[in-house]
């Protein structure tokens, strides 16, 4: 009589999983995020703020309200990034200076305008001081531009080109994740 195998049996032995391996599908894993990440953010509307004469994009997503810039209490021994406090509906908000934050010199004139950003992009309440808002645009981002080390800054996700004929200005896409970890170590 002949034993008949079960689809089981004819499986080769798997050998136990080991950490190098895990590790290397975590690797892989954590990749493949972070082109879905740069993908996603192609075509998505942005908050485009002038810092002096750099122009920087916030995912609109992120973005809870514009107000005009008010009155800071300074938060002395803070990290360097942090040029002040507001309250605002009841709440108290760090206020981080765009400029400051990125690394970049500090931009002639005062910030006019705060960018409050939404309670699931940081658990705290933040806001970035800006020169100015200067509208929403889509991130058109170019083949190959999506090079934050080649842009010189680690909070930099990409560029976003500006297009002819459709009154859109070139900007720095701003990875707030990144940038909210370099900013608030």
């Amino acid at each position: 009589m002949e034993a008949s195998l079960s689809p089981q049996d004819n499986r080769a032995p798997t050998r136990p999983r080991t950490e190098r391996d895990l590790r290397a599908e975590r690797a892989a894993a954590l990749a493949r995020r972070g082109l879905a990440v740069s993908a996603s953010e192609a075509g998505l509307d942005h908050l485009v703020c002038a810092c002096g004469s750099e122009r920087y994009g916030l995912p609109l997503t992120a973005v809870a309200q514009v107000l005009p810039m008010r009155p800071l209490t300074p938060m002395p021994g803070a990290v360097p990034a942090l040029i002040g406090l507001i309250a605002l509906s009841g709440r108290i908000v760090g206020v981080l200076g765009l400029a400051r934050a990125l690394g970049r010199p500090e931009p002639e004139g005062e910030a006019a305008h705060l960018v409050v950003l939404r309670g699931a992009v940081t658990p705290q309440p933040l806001a970035l001081a800006v020169n100015r808002v200067l509208g929403i645009a889509p991130a058109v981002i170019a083949a190959g531009s999506a090079d934050p080390e080649g842009l010189g800054n680690a909070a930099a996700s990409g560029y976003a080109p500006a297009v002819a004929g459709a009154d859109r200005p070139d900007f720095v896409i701003v990875d707030l994740p990144r940038f909210l970890r370099r900013a608030l170590p």
